[in-house]
């Protein structure tokens, strides 16, 4: 019920609602960004991304034969591997990537897109090293990177608290009463 009632609050009255940690009020929520949840005392953990085999779409699948003796750093046996990826990076950026076009018309030109950004990622982060900082890879996740990974989105929207206006205007009175309404479901 804590949670339920925390929701509801946050849904209902949206100046309730979390903000972001590095944006605040210029967006309507909160963006859910690498490191943010870390425990204290693991501030200089790095974070990688590690996709198996298995889930890597065909025009990066295809070419882990080749890829491996040409690039043996960005191939390995169990799939790919992303990283270190600055703190503070929006998660949705990474998670919400489209892997397979919508159509098969559409296909070659989204591989091609896809391969293209992932694959200069992987690239441009590994040439960083092994003990690159923060803000070594921050420069990687530039603004552009941003837009061109936003494009190959499947939820280009990073706000995951954004909810919607229904309720909001309703006086507190009537807003307690359907919470009250909705609890005995």
């Amino acid at each position: 019920m804590r949670a339920f009632d925390d929701g509801i609050e946050q849904m209902l009255w949206p100046e309730k609602r979390t903000k972001d940690s590095v944006l605040g009020d210029k967006i309507p929520g909160l963006i859910d960004r690498v490191g943010d949840r870390l425990p204290s005392g693991h501030e200089t953990q790095r974070v990688y991304l590690k996709v198996n085999a298995g889930y890597l779409p065909d025009v990066i699948a295809n070419s882990q034969g080749i890829g491996r003796r040409l690039f043996p750093w960005l191939f390995g046996g169990e799939g790919i591997q992303i990283g270190p990826v600055p703190r503070g990076t929006p998660i949705g950026l990474l998670s919400n990537l489209k892997l397979l076009a919508e159509t098969n018309d559409d296909r070659v030109k989204h591989d091609a897109q896809l391969a293209d950004v992932v694959l200069n990622l992987i690239d441009d982060l590994k040439k960083l090293g092994p003990n690159a900082t923060d803000e070594q890879a921050r420069a990687v996740f530039s603004p552009e990177l941003g837009r061109k990974l936003l494009a190959l989105s499947k939820c280009p929207d990073l706000v995951v608290n954004r909810g919607h206006k229904f309720g909001t205007t309703l006086p507190d009175e009537d807003k307690r009463a359907l919470i009250a309404l909705l609890k005995t479901f």
